[in-house]
């Protein structure tokens, strides 16, 4: 059971530098100007790009760093389970942080995720 908490853990640090980045990569894009402006779909695409990787790295993080050091098949089950869960609960949650700061800043850089 402890060793499963880890799993859940990695998957909260990950998720919460995922919406971090996601959030610096939007301020740094500047706005445009002219008839088809393209900084809308820039941000917009960066947002999606970290949510793809964000289920990637909490599966990467907890493999190399808790689950091959893990010598018990019992163990090693259990983490598998846990890892899967932690990457898609860090994508749903990634997703619904990501409305959230779009709905919140309406007027912002932010607001373009959606």
């Amino acid at each position: 059971m402890s060793s499963t908490v880890s799993a859940y853990l990695i998957g909260f640090i990950v998720l919460v530098v995922c919406v971090l980045l996601a959030v610096v990569s939007a301020k740094s894009i500047s706005y445009e100007a002219g008839v088809n402006p393209k900084d809308r779909q820039k941000r917009k695409t960066w947002f999606w790009v970290f949510a793809i990787l964000c289920p990637i790295a909490v599966l990467a993080v907890a493999y190399f760093a808790v689950y091959t050091d893990i010598r018990v098949p019992s163990r090693q089950d259990a983490y598998l389970v846990a890892m899967g869960i932690s990457a898609a609960v860090a994508f749903v949650l990634y997703i619904i942080c990501g409305l959230a700061l779009s709905k919140m800043f309406p007027n912002g850089k932010l607001a373009s995720w959606f």
